[in-house]
């Protein structure tokens, strides 16, 4: 292999190192501290561990009961994971509120339950933190909080869907989940019906 040739290849390895990173600094958004906006928007929480995928449905009355039974628990287990999260960065959990209302519905790998809460959160910032002079801090924060249960218990991440009340939070993953009937433990099935002439 010829000189005229390898430096050809160095040069065009050159150019291309330096084109990727033009594209890498350009692409940099502002650090969070400078981004009044980045806290409002949190990353969409991970899709939670799933068991296995099972052809059985569970008994969801016991799931239900089981439910009301340990809510209060799993509500202060979910604000103690929020509040150890570090997230948002640069603000610290000060309240949870949770409201009566929950939504259940069937999560379609597992067929186990799975219950979506509205929430109203509110946040302090950590003194000397990014967020310490921002106006925003005070404001009330909506969501929905998600738990599931894991075929043998309730259990929560700590995931909140912000912004989504659990109706919306639910159609936004519809693929994932199958509507619910209360009354009669059982899947909530859309009938159709047509008029035949």
């Amino acid at each position: 292999m010829g000189t005229p040739v390898i430096i050809t290849i160095v040069g065009g390895i050159l150019l291309l190192g330096l084109a990727f990173y033009i594209i890498a600094r350009k692409s940099e958004g502002k650090p969070y501290h400078q981004d009044p906006s980045a806290w409002l928007q949190p990353p969409a929480p991970a899709e939670p561990e799933l068991p296995p995928a099972n052809t059985v449905a569970p008994d969801y009355q016991e799931q239900v009961n089981q439910f009301e039974s340990v809510r209060t628990e799993l509500q202060d287990s979910f604000f103690q994971i929020c509040s150890e999260s570090g997230r948002p960065r640069g603000l610290r959990w000060k309240n949870c509120d949770f409201e009566e209302e929950v939504t259940l519905v069937i999560e379609k790998h597992s067929l186990n339950l799975h219950g979506f809460i509205p929430v109203v959160i509110s946040f302090e910032a950590i003194p000397g933190g990014p967020m310490e002079d921002m106006e925003a801090v005070s404001n009330l924060r909506v969501g929905s909080a998600l738990f599931v249960h894991t075929g043998e218990n309730w259990a929560t991440r700590g995931d909140v869907i912000y912004n989504l009340t659990p109706a919306e939070a639910i159609a936004h993953y519809r693929s994932n989940y199958t509507d619910f009937d209360v009354v009669t433990m059982a899947a909530a099935i859309e009938k159709k019906t047509s008029d035949t002439p």
